[in-house]
């Protein structure tokens, strides 16, 4: 069974949401998501986020690939503010970790090889609480 869920009250890291990257290989949007809430966490676990413990807080990487298993192009990720106004790519390069807001995800079901299980996908992201990324930070 597949669905779409939004998931509120996030923390953002790590965004890769304007320009793709491919850490692996292959090309893909990503964000880190964080939250030291038990309850979110189980609810990120429940749409096949797979999640583990950092810093003190619970947290996951969720992903969008550029192109589908088919090699057809897939859209960005779409990325909007508390208005629910769509963010330009200049102001998503913007956003830096500690950022809030939620996330919207496409999860489903998978069978591979004898193998199954949930996974979700990355379709939307609102940033409510925008922290601005700074290159460089502190020096010392």
């Amino acid at each position: 069974m597949s669905r779409t869920v939004i998931i509120r009250d996030v923390e953002f890291n790590w965004p890769s949401l304007a320009t793709p990257k491919a850490p692996f290989g292959t090309e893909q949007w990503e964000v880190q998501v964080a939250t030291t809430s038990k309850e979110k966490k189980k609810e990120l676990e429940d749409v096949g986020c797979k999640m583990r413990e950092a810093d003190g807080k619970y947290v996951t990487n969720i992903k969008r690939k550029t192109k589908n298993n088919k090699g057809e192009p897939l859209e960005r990720p779409k990325v909007i503010d508390k208005d629910k106004e769509e963010l330009s790519v200049e102001t998503i390069k913007r956003i830096g970790n500690g950022s809030k807001g939620a996330i919207k995800v496409f999860s489903y079901e998978w069978n591979v090889s004898g193998r199954s299980g949930t996974a979700c996908m990355l379709s939307e992201v609102q940033v409510t609480d925008l922290v601005e990324y700074t290159e460089g930070g502190e020096e010392f």
